[in-house]
């Protein structure tokens, strides 16, 4: 049975709200209001299965009918993410969030969730390292579980042009590592070549981005259907991310046939020099290095997307399903 709680996302859609009181408190709000909603619903079950920022209540309620605790983890350890974010704003200058300089109530729920959780689900090896270190957790309380990709929408095409073509999707601002890859593209100056940004920009990331705004391109979002062909026309992807959880723009990428530049903290890597090359957060000059090697190497390049294709193929939401309820099997069954 699937019911849905649908009027927390209506404060989403009150622009007065999020104007009053801002996206991130709306957004925090939201969650705080459907993890209340769902803490008072019949959660009598064998395991209860929440989204890390939403689950707190809902997980405690849930514990007191005897369930077993899993709280699904999209990123870092909230503790890496706040040093990380820190350390990001000062080297660029601009004003530290609230939540990054002083914590919030949002924060604190995070490390209560953990607390209350039995079992943790995450997206890759590292982001499970990261919890057994800030979390002193068992490894067999942390299961890893990639997210899937839809192969089926993102598919390979030909490209439909000469153009060296670099393709960012993702928030653009200080989580992503966009500043690290527009001054690269700026220091590289490549002839017939284009850098194309595809999702909205971070408003205090604005002023960052204006530097670079009439070298590149910048799209505010696009359809599935128009996200598959704008990756059928990328020479290569790149995503040099400070914070990530799974990336998945980068599964749809080697979806299509494209070669990938990621950072070491992505979720959703390659295998470097196989799909596509890993680089060390915040290193302009590796990101410089690499694209410069697809470009005048584009024969490589190729091959380096096909390589994607079948590497890719290891990531659908079949699997991860597969994955979900074998996880939960072996959860079961250490209970009895």
């Amino acid at each position: 049975m699937i019911e849905s709680y649908f009027f927390p996302e209506i404060l989403h859609r009150l622009p007065f709200v999020v104007k009053s009181i801002g996206q991130y408190n709306v957004y925090h709000l939201v969650n705080s209001l459907f993890d209340l909603r769902v803490s008072g619903a019949d959660l009598d079950c064998d395991v209860f299965h929440g989204f890390e920022g939403c689950s707190l209540y809902s997980m405690r309620a849930a514990k007191k009918r005897g369930a077993i605790t899993v709280l699904d983890e999209a990123t870092y350890h909230i503790s890496e993410t706040i040093q990380l974010f820190r350390d990001e704003y000062q080297l660029l200058a601009l004003n530290m969030p609230k939540w990054v300089e002083k914590g919030d109530l949002t924060i604190k729920r995070k490390y209560l969730e953990f607390k209350v959780s039995d079992y943790v689900f995450v997206g890759s090896e590292k982001i499970k390292k990261d919890f057994i270190k800030h979390e002193k957790r068992t490894p067999e309380s942390i299961f890893v579980i990639p997210y899937g990709c839809n192969l089926e929408r993102f598919r390979p095409g030909k490209k439909e042009d000469s153009t060296f073509r670099i393709v960012f999707v993702g928030i653009i601002g200080v989580r992503k590592g966009a500043y690290y890859i527009l001054e690269a593209f700026k220091q590289l100056k490549l002839k017939n070549a284009e850098f194309i940004l595809i999702s909205p920009i971070d408003e205090d990331f604005q002023p960052i981005f204006n530097k670079y705004k009439d070298i590149v391109t910048h799209i505010n979002g696009v359809s599935q259907q128009e996200l598959n062909r704008y990756l059928n026309n990328a020479s290569v992807f790149v995503l040099p991310s400070i914070v990530e959880s799974f990336g998945m723009a980068t599964a749809e990428a080697m979806a299509c046939g494209v070669p990938v530049i990621v950072s070491e903290n992505c979720g959703m890597t390659c295998q470097d020099g196989v799909e596509g090359f890993v680089v060390p957060i915040r290193n302009i000059e590796a990101l410089k290095e690499k694209i410069l090697f697809l470009y005048n190497n584009q024969k490589r390049a190729k091959e380096m997307g096909q390589e994607g294709i079948e590497y890719v193929k290891q990531f659908t939401w079949d699997n991860y399903y597969s994955k979900i309820a074998k996880a939960y099997n072996t959860i079961l069954q250490t209970a009895k």
